[in-house]
C-alpha cells in the first residue's frame, strides 16, 4: 500500500533522495572572505612588525629595506617590463618541464601494476627522490651547457620522480576486493584498469601532480639561481649584485606570490579528483 502525503507536507523520503550527495552550490561571498580573513590578518601583522622593526632599528636600505620601498620597488620593475619579462621567461621552462614530466604517470602505473618492476626500480626512484634538486645541476650545465635546456631538464628531473612514486603508491593501494569483483563479473585487465584501478588511483595522481609542480618550480629557482639565467631567480641574483635589495625582496615575493598560486590550483585539482570520496548525506 502506497503512503498518502497530506497536502503541503514533504515527504522525508524524497527529502532525504532530494539532499543525496554533497551541496552543489558554492560558498557565499561572505563565507569566502570569513575563510581568507586569518590570512590577511596575519600578512597585514607580517607587514606592521616589518615597518614597526625599520622605524626602532632604522638599518642601512641596502641591508634592510622597508615594506614601501620594496613595494616602490617592485612598480618600478613592473612599469620598466622586468617582471613579465622574468615570469615569461621563468614560465616556459616550468610549462615545458612539467609537460615532459607527465609521461611519469603512466610509467607509475604501470611500475605498480608490477611487483617485479616495483622491486627493481623503487631504490633507484627513493634514492633520486632524497637527493637535493640543486645537486643535479652541476651535472646539466656539464652535460647540456647555460641554455633553456638546462633549466627544462632540471625541472623534468625534480618532477617526474615524486609524481611516479606517487601514482605507483597510488595502484598498489587499492582494495584488492574490488579488483577481485571486478574479475569475477568478467571484467578483462584493460577494463579492469580502466574501470577500478585508474579511478582510485586518481587522488594519488592529483596529490603527485601538485607535489611534482612545487618540487619542479623549485628545481627551476635552484638553476636560475646558479647560473644566473633568465628568469625570476636571475633578477634575484642581479638584483643581489648590484646591492639593489628592494627590487631583490619584491621578486622573492613574486616568487612567493607565484608559488602560492601553483600550490592553490593544484589543491584544487586535487579536490577534484578526490571528490567521490566524499561521504553521501541522507
Amino acid at each position: 500500500m502506497s503512503a498518502v502525503v497530506a497536502p503541503g507536507v514533504v515527504s522525508s523520503t524524497s527529502t532525504a533522495a532530494a539532499h543525496i550527495g554533497p551541496p552543489r552550490k558554492g560558498k557565499s561571498l561572505a563565507a569566502k572572505l570569513r575563510s581568507r580573513m586569518p590570512g590577511i590578518v596575519s600578512l597585514l601583522a607580517l607587514l606592521g612588525i616589518w615597518q614597526c622593526a625599520i622605524w626602532v632599528s632604522n638599518p642601512n636600505p641596502l641591508i634592510f629595506p622597508s615594506p614601501g620601498q620594496v613595494v616602490t620597488a617592485f612598480f618600478e620593475a613592473t612599469r620598466d617590463g622586468s617582471v613579465w619579462e622574468a615570469a615569461q621567461a621563468s614560465a616556459g621552462p616550468l610549462g615545458i618541464g612539467m609537460a615532459i614530466s607527465m609521461i611519469a604517470i603512466p610509467i607509475g602505473l604501470l611500475i605498480g601494476l608490477s611487483p617485479i618492476a616495483d622491486l627493481v626500480t623503487s631504490p633507484y626512484l627513493w634514492g633520486f627522490y632524497a637527493l637535493p634538486n640543486v645537486s643535479f645541476a652541476p651535472l646539466l650545465i656539464l652535460v647540456i651547457g647555460f641554455s633553456t635546456a638546462t633549466s627544462i631538464w632540471m625541472v623534468v628531473l625534480s618532477a617526474a620522480v615524486p609524481l611516479c612514486l606517487s601514482c605507483k603508491d597510488g595502484v598498489q593501494t587499492v582494495d584488492a576486493t574490488l579488483v577481485r569483483a571486478a574479475r569475477s563479473f568478467g571484467g578483462r585487465r584493460v577494463s579492469v584498469f580502466l574501470k577500478v584501478v585508474a579511478p582510485c588511483a586518481m587522488p594519488f595522481i592529483a596529490s603527485g601532480v601538485r607535489n611534482a609542480i612545487s618540487r619542479g618550480f623549485v628545481g627551476l629557482l635552484s638553476v636560475e639561481l646558479l647560473i644566473g639565467a633568465a628568469g625570476i631567480g636571475g633578477e634575484v641574483i642581479k638584483s643581489a649584485r648590484v646591492y639593489d635589495t628592494a627590487r631583490m625582496f619584491a621578486f622573492i615575493f613574486l616568487l612567493i606570490a607565484i608559488a602560492l598560486v601553483l600550490v592553490s590550483a593544484s589543491r584544487r585539482l586535487e579536490v577534484w579528483a578526490s571528490r567521490w570520496r566524499e561521504e553521501v548525506s541522507i
